[in-house]
């Protein structure tokens, strides 16, 4: 049977392999991201955003126009609030799946459930008619064009920047609801720091009904939780949960039913003190028992599902790191340097738009037999290049 240390190489390769990281796929798009479960939107700025850091790390010859080309105009990819407080683009195709499933988890204190059902109103009902009758003529807007468009920027002022209830009118209510419902799709992002949705209708990107609208909510739950254990290699439902924002709790009956179809199995050993679960899909992988040497280096993102549980972070790869969101305390948006199935340190980058260089703030290697190794800096060299940079300029 053997312990944990004999088999952790191998178990590596499996999480690697399972989130196309351990080699780029040519796949499409929608089907990767379809794998992974989504790539999670954040709008950073330092360098490109970290669905397309995601991507580059995953799909060979990825080009940032090609997700803005599946997500905005064909809408393979869509985006959607899903797990925990996050938006994540998910496959289209997925949609409903995913939000039915997702619909209650709680973001900000309420569930899009709780929340849509306490404003499910006849005067919301009204509003939310009108409303959509209105976007009809609309091929694209941000919230600004469409308060012109309605004689309402003063009252949506006030209501949005300045927080005063007394606008709080049911139209505004009536429009986040649309958001929350799909029935207004993002279909582009302005340019600046905080990229701005462009909204329309659903129905003007094709959609009509959601493939998945009637599926039980309990059976979404299941078929979620199987996907993100087939995607995340070697789980448990303590990182389940930490990744979903579905409740421990309500997840060890899920596992329990999915190993009695024998759709996952546990590990025949623990990892440190705990059993950890593979899809059944993986076992031919398990039963190989072999660790195939890759030197390949990828560049992670802070965002990266790989990266964002530190507790199964550091049991599975012996790494961990921090960073900093925000000005105030000093920015530090690290890269984590995955060399092989080895986490070898980290990097603080910022691209500069105008000037067109690609700044190494800070190169930390913690594995000192990749000191000087050249395929770090031959990725550094393709990440800089995915930027459009002239010049790599890296801090002494």
């Amino acid at each position: 049977m053997g312990n944990a240390t004999d088999h952790i190489n191998f178990l590596r390769n499996i999480i690697l392999d399972s989130q196309h990281l351990l080699k780029k796929s040519s796949d499409s798009i929608e089907n990767i991201v379809s794998d992974i479960c989504g790539l999670q939107y954040d709008p950073y700025p330092a360098i490109h955003l970290n669905q397309y850091i995601m991507l580059w790390n995953r799909k060979k010859d990825f080009k940032p126009e090609q997700l803005d080309q599946a997500a905005y105009k064909d809408f393979k990819i869509l985006e959607a609030w899903t797990f925990k407080r996050n938006m994540f683009l998910i496959p289209g195709r997925e949609y409903s799946l995913y939000k039915n499933a997702t619909k209650g988890i709680e973001r900000w204190g309420a569930s899009d459930e709780s929340w849509l059902k306490a404003g499910d109103s006849p005067e919301i009902q009204v509003a939310e008619k009108e409303l959509k009758e209105s976007l009809k003529d609309f091929d694209g807007f941000v919230a600004r064009e469409l308060w012109e468009h309605l004689g309402l920027s003063f009252e949506w002022d006030k209501y949005r920047r300045e927080h005063d209830q007394s606008y709080n009118l049911p139209v505004f209510r009536a429009y986040y609801r649309l958001i929350r419902k799909g029935d207004l799709l993002v279909c582009g992002r302005k340019p600046g720091t905080f990229k701005e949705p462009v909204f329309i209708l659903k129905e003007k990107a094709g959609f009509s009904d959601w493939t998945h609208d009637t599926i039980d909510e309990n059976e979404a739950i299941k078929c979620i939780v199987e996907k993100l254990i087939a995607s995340l290699g070697v789980t448990d439902p303590v990182h389940v949960s930490h990744i979903s924002g579905y409740k421990t709790a309500d997840m060890v009956p899920v596992f329990e039913e999915l190993q009695s179809e024998k759709k996952i199995e546990q590990l025949p050993y623990k990892i440190g003190r705990k059993y950890y679960y593979i899809h059944s899909s993986k076992m031919q992988m398990l039963n190989e028992n072999t660790a195939e040497e890759c030197g390949e280096v990828r560049l992670i993102s802070p965002m990266d599902t790989i990266v964002r549980d530190k507790t199964w972070l550091t049991a599975f790869f012996d790494y961990s790191f921090s960073f900093e969101y925000f000005k105030k305390k000093g920015m530090k948006w690290p890269l984590s340097i995955l060399v092989g199935n080895q986490f070898v340190g980290y990097l603080d980058c910022k691209m500069d738009w105008k000037t067109k260089q690609f700044m190494i703030k800070e190169r930390n290697i913690f594995h000192h037999d990749f000191n000087d190794c050249k395929t770090i800096d031959r990725a550094i060299e393709e990440l800089a290049a995915f930027h459009g940079a002239k010049e790599i300029i890296e801090k002494s």
